[in-house]
């Protein structure tokens, strides 16, 4: 029996404050197994085709390490093999493990696929960002992007607060930010805790150049040098633990989920150079003290105890479930609930108004959802994973979408690459089904200022080179798609283009 007959749940929000209950998936939604049997689970992404990349963590808490391995999928579900086994170098115990991965924007041209894992060998310890190119489904050229060794660190970490979320930014496809947690360290203590020293890479989000180099225009950036003065790689700071991060495709805003220790759970925007406040803060309070928390960034959302431990999120702006269009997904860890943030004062959306529980997925209790991410399709997709034998990937949409995957012959349309642009980039997107199909440029505003592409087009997937962006000013732009069949709107989507001089 579901353990939605829990009944009442209270949550705390900051900026908003109310009770919500739980309730299971609404009777208007489905829920598809696409993926099933994944042992210990983690993360996962896709590739342009749709073909799953998805992480298993290496074995349970014990340190047990059998299945350190990164494993290909089909878009409709089915194991197609191993793209690289790191069993042998991965250290697995507690939260470490082969943690998350993402595939590079430009994975049509590139094919690469990055991934964070805790690393092991011989005496070697560290935390790294490792890069392979995808060649028939296997992962070749293993190459270190990112090396952070944990030798160094006394006393030695207990094994948790490892972060190991992943990801690029819409504007930014070249740069990868990454998280990793404050190694347990001296928890509550802001003196000697590692979070808020900017000196240490621990409780931190960090940004790197996609070949591993340091962008000069990280905000603590002063040597080059990561082992000197400030660690140039710091993005923010002030983390606890993190395994949850998104952006706005519309606005470039950063969204973030943070496990706090015994009082609250943290939701936060993200902004360049911030102190999140821990190990002063938890939730919007000194720590252990109802004093509220001032000269940080509060978070935007709170979750009160008992503590769900929230994870994987997702910024919607699909059209499949148009409701939740400014709205943020997150999912948490021990009870597989997905909870439903409302945003507010646009056009930044950096406060929420509403917080409430969408969803509660997965049976048993303690056994919960690590990723979420919003499929081409514009449905929602979950991964049952963690500490678990029988990991899974869920497909959530409305009743009437059908039973599908992620397999081709969907409306889709992908972030344009490169981007930033100077002058000249180029944009891929799928159709289904013969149509007449748009993409118009707009600026800030909302002044249209270019046609990409109007005209008939055959079902499958296509690609339209953009020039002449030199003519524009430099800045923020919105490049959006309207394809229509049979007289009727069957998909709109709209990503964020930069161009740069």
């Amino acid at each position: 029996m579901r353990k939605l007959l829990l009944a009442i749940v209270l949550i705390a929000a900051s900026l908003y404050s109310g009770k919500v209950s739980a309730q299971a998936l609404p009777a208007t939604y489905f829920q598809q197994t696409i993926v099933t049997g994944l042992a210990y689970p983690v993360d996962f992404d896709w590739a342009p085709d749709g073909r799953y990349f998805i992480t298993l963590k290496g074995g349970n808490a014990t340190g047990s390490c059998s299945n350190g391995k990164i494993l290909v999928y089909s878009a409709a579900g089915a194991l197609i093999g191993t793209f690289y086994d790191l069993t042998d170098s991965v250290n697995c115990d507690f939260e470490r493990g082969l943690l998350g991965i993402a595939v590079d924007p430009a994975f049509a041209t590139n094919h690469y696929v990055y991934v964070y894992y805790v690393h092991k060998y011989g005496t070697a310890n560290s935390c790294r960002v490792l890069r392979f190119t995808e060649a028939a489904n296997v992962g070749t050229s293993p190459t270190i992007i990112c090396d952070i060794n944990l030798n160094s660190v006394s006393p030695a970490p207990a094994g948790n607060h490892f972060g190991g979320m992943i990801r690029f930014r819409p504007s930014q496809p070249d740069k990868i930010y990454f998280c990793i947690g404050d190694l347990a360290y001296q928890q509550g203590n802001p003196t000697l805790n590692y979070a808020n020293k900017l000196n240490k890479p621990w409780g931190k989000i960090l940004r790197i150049n996609s070949d591993g180099t340091i962008p000069t225009d990280n905000p603590f950036y002063d040597d080059g040098n990561p082992a000197t003065g400030n660690d140039d790689r710091i993005w923010s700071y002030g983390h606890r633990n993190g395994f949850g991060m998104t952006f706005s495709p519309l606005t470039d805003t950063m969204y973030y989920s943070e496990n706090g220790w015994n009082a609250y759970d943290e939701y936060n925007v993200i902004h360049k150079g911030g102190n999140y406040g821990w190990a002063t803060c938890e939730g919007n309070f000194v720590y252990n003290t109802s004093t509220p928390c001032t000269g940080f960034i509060n978070p935007v959302a709170t979750w009160g105890a008992p503590l769900g431990g929230v994870t994987g999120t997702v910024y919607y702006s699909g059209t499949a479930m148009p409701e939740f269009n400014n709205h943020i997904l997150v999912a948490d860890n021990d009870y597989g609930r997905i909870y439903d943030l409302t945003l507010g004062n646009a056009p930044a959306y950096d406060i929420v108004t509403s917080n409430v529980i969408f969803a509660d997925i997965v049976t048993p209790t303690g056994v919960g959802i690590t990723t979420l991410r919003e499929g081409a399709d514009g449905c929602l997709y979950a991964m049952k994973g963690g500490y678990t034998t029988n990991g899974q990937i869920y497909r959530i949409c409305h009743v009437g979408t059908g039973i599908a995957s992620m397999a081709g012959n969907l409306n889709y349309i992908g972030q344009n690459y490169p981007n930033p642009s100077t002058g000249e980039t180029q944009i891929d997107y799928s159709i289904s089904d013969a149509s007449e199909v748009s993409i118009e440029l707009f600026d800030v505003t909302g002044r249209k200022v270019k046609t990409i592409l109007s005209g008939s087009q055959d079902p499958g997937d296509h690609t339209v080179a953009v020039s002449g962006l030199d003519k524009f000013a430099e800045g923020s732009y919105f490049y959006k798609i309207e394809v229509r069949q049979n007289g009727k709107t069957a998909f709109t989507a709209t990503k964020r283009l930069m161009i740069v001089k």
